[in-house]
């Protein structure tokens, strides 16, 4: 049995390891298939972010990996693209310079400071969320929302990237239940907008060794199914040893609710594949 992993750092952003690294430890673990996805450049300073400047070589050196070893396994290019609501047009300048197999849209940056500079939740969370939010956790919230859907709508990404992320300060239920009506309505119209759109959302698994969370959770896979929404698990794998962690717990889980098949990125085309706890039923 296998698994595949389309959402990966290396050192290229925020990563830790080298891409062949990568693509050794996932031949070392029989993955047929891996795509690396650094974090696309930003037009502002970022740290966590690729640099524009370091983009040909990125693309370079994966292709120089896809040759190296296309009779191992299959290596795809793609990036992880923030939706930049205050700067419309600049992805657009990032994809006009590549040739993607797949593209990644993901929401961290969310506001405005008053200075102009721009706020994510990754930064400093009491920062945006006292001094532009002003404590009110329902705002932040279904602003986060309102940026994933305006994502879905403007952009086409192929996979949306940890659409439930807002949560990831959340643990213990430190600000709001997320059970709650209002809460779960957003969650709604997000996958409303994903099926009407036939675009895939991934099951992100980076944070489950350390917290025990899932992006989008485990207590939403029913809302998943019944929205019938296509799925792919993914890692957000930032180390070469992690581009699996955790995939057996989601398998099981997500068969627990009635899926069977995941999409697979298989020879330039999104597939249906079958799985189990195991793993993919992968042919050749």
């Amino acid at each position: 049995m296998m698994w595949t992993n389309y959402h990966a750092h290396c050192n290229y952003c925020d990563g830790y390891g080298k891409m062949e690294e990568f693509v050794l430890q996932a031949i070392k673990d029989k993955m047929p298939v891996i795509g690396f996805s650094s974090h696309a450049p930003v037009p502002f300073d970022c740290f966590w972010t690729m640099k524009m400047e370091k983009l040909p070589e990125y693309i370079a050196e994966i292709e120089l990996l896809k040759k190296k070893y296309s009779g191992e396994i299959q290596i795809h290019t793609s990036l992880e693209l923030d939706y930049l609501f205050a700067l419309e047009g600049f992805n657009k300048e990032v994809l006009d310079q590549v040739d993607l197999d797949y593209k990644i849209g993901s929401v961290h940056f969310v506001e405005l400071f008053q200075n102009g500079k721009i706020w994510g939740i990754d930064d400093v969370f009491e920062n945006g969320f006292q001094n532009i939010f002003k404590g009110d956790i329902k705002k932040l919230v279904k602003r986060f929302y309102q940026l994933t859907r305006e994502m879905i709508i403007k952009e086409e990404f192929d996979i949306i990237g940890h659409f439930d992320k807002i949560k990831m300060h959340n643990i213990n239920k430190a600000f709001f239940d997320e059970s709650e009506d209002w809460y779960i309505d957003e969650v709604k119209s997000v996958l409303k907008l994903v099926a009407e759109k036939e675009v895939i959302v991934e099951i992100n698994t980076k944070s489950y060794e350390k917290n025990g969370l899932l992006f989008p959770g485990v207590e939403l896979f029913p809302l998943l199914k019944e929205y019938d929404i296509p799925l792919t698990v993914n890692s957000d794998a930032h180390y070469p040893d992690k581009q699996m962690a955790s995939y057996s717990i989601v398998a099981k889980e997500l068969l627990k609710v009635g899926y069977t098949q995941l999409k697979e990125f298989k020879d330039g085309k999104w597939r249906d594949i079958e799985f189990n706890e195991e793993g993919l039923l992968w042919k050749s």
